[in-house]
């Protein structure tokens, strides 16, 4: 499953980022990194994006970047 996939209160483990090295390095000081959590909090209208909570940072992606990191979907703890 792509994360730009996820619903809205679920809550994913990042399995694998394909983008580019310093795209990926940017993510990973994001805390998007391969076995980290993320949660989806909102979506912009129209597919303009998504917005995590990554291990306690906010963030926003726009879905084609969100398109590029495989999550699967974890039940809450």
């Amino acid at each position: 499953m792509k994360l730009s996939e996820l619903a809205v209160g679920q809550t994913a483990e990042i399995l694998e980022v394909h983008a580019a090295p310093p795209l990926k390095e940017r993510l990973k000081r994001l805390n998007i990194v391969c076995g980290g959590r993320v949660r989806a909090l909102r979506r912009a209208p129209f597919g303009g994006g998504i917005l995590l909570d990554a291990g306690g940072t906010r963030l926003a992606l726009r879905d084609s970047l969100a398109a590029t990191i495989e999550v699967t979907v974890r039940e809450e703890e």
